[in-house]
């Protein structure tokens, strides 16, 4: 039901969208462009010393990804960036390292070769594991530009990293913000709530005014729609941060819709009823204490 209704909300790309690649091309800013489709955004950086591409989309995609590609420029893809380990920003790893080594922070490497049980990823082929990792910061020089790779704290996951695309003035933050506002934590893939919160107080000061924001889905952004999906999740935790000061069971504080407020503040594909109680879900659970053990 959510991706039904995520696509929903992406007809307008889809319809824009090159038919025979199902990637609609968006300019940006300087070298950088954005391919969108259905499942993914995907930055690429062309020049006249080659392409970079941060994310790979799903699996599904790879074929269609790659002809985008070439379509938008002609010259050879050089360096891949995964900004995460989720599927969707990482199915086409395989395909695309034929062509250029993908680059990830070391956890990506670890969480796709494992894969993971709980969500019920299955561990990665070898020539979808990222070639290149590294832990705090990797700096590519291509195109005139200066391509910043940082690595946040444990946010959305605990691999995530940021682009930046220091002359052309383009963030790519991968999950760590979703439009319109607020992303979430997933504990499966060692993120948190509170953890993505801290996560980007670093970030948003490191963004500068005028840069443009690519997220991993949705509409490109500025730095205050980042700003103001910080200011929701703050408030979003002071409000469970209180319920369970009063005493209040998770049930009873999702009866009172605390979040509905801030329903056009999430991803349409999760603003629903049963979407919304899973954020106040994802608070309660890491600000309520532990019940005690017998």
């Amino acid at each position: 039901m959510l991706r039904a209704l995520f696509l929903a909300t992406l007809a307008g790309v889809a319809n824009a969208a090159d038919p025979e690649s199902g990637f609609a091309v968006l300019p940006v800013s300087g070298s950088v462009s954005l391919l969108q489709s259905d499942d993914c955004n995907v930055a690429v950086s062309a020049g006249s010393e080659g392409v970079v591409l941060v994310d790979t989309c799903v699996a599904e995609s790879a074929d269609k990804l790659l002809a985008a590609v070439r379509r938008h420029s002609d010259k050879p893809l050089r360096f891949v960036i995964d900004t995460h380990a989720h599927a969707d920003h990482t199915g086409g790893n395989a395909a695309l390292q034929k062509l250029a080594p993908v680059i990830a922070h070391e956890s990506v490497r670890t969480r796709l070769a494992e894969g993971n049980k709980v969500t019920g990823d299955q561990p990665r082929a070898p020539e979808a594991l990222p070639i290149i990792t590294f832990d705090h910061e990797l700096t590519l020089h291509l195109n005139g530009d200066v391509i910043r790779l940082v690595k946040l704290p444990p946010a959305h996951t605990d691999g995530d990293i940021v682009v930046f695309f220091q002359k052309a003035k383009v963030v790519c933050v991968g999950d760590v913000f979703m439009p319109p506002a607020a992303s979430f934590g997933d504990r499966h893939y060692g993120g948190g709530m509170s953890q993505l919160i801290e996560a980007v107080e670093i970030l948003l000061p490191q963004i500068p005014a005028d840069a443009r924001v690519v997220p991993g889905h949705g509409a490109v952004s500025a730095r205050a729609d980042v700003a103001a999906g910080l200011a929701v999740l703050k408030q979003m935790k002071a409000v469970v941060e209180s319920a369970v000061r009063d005493g209040k069971t998770v049930d009873q504080l999702i009866a009172e819709r605390p979040f509905d407020k801030w329903r056009g503040s999430v991803p349409p594909w999760m603003s629903s009823d049963k979407g919304l109680d899973g954020w106040v879900r994802r608070f309660y659970r890491e600000i309520s204490p532990p019940a005690p053990s017998n």
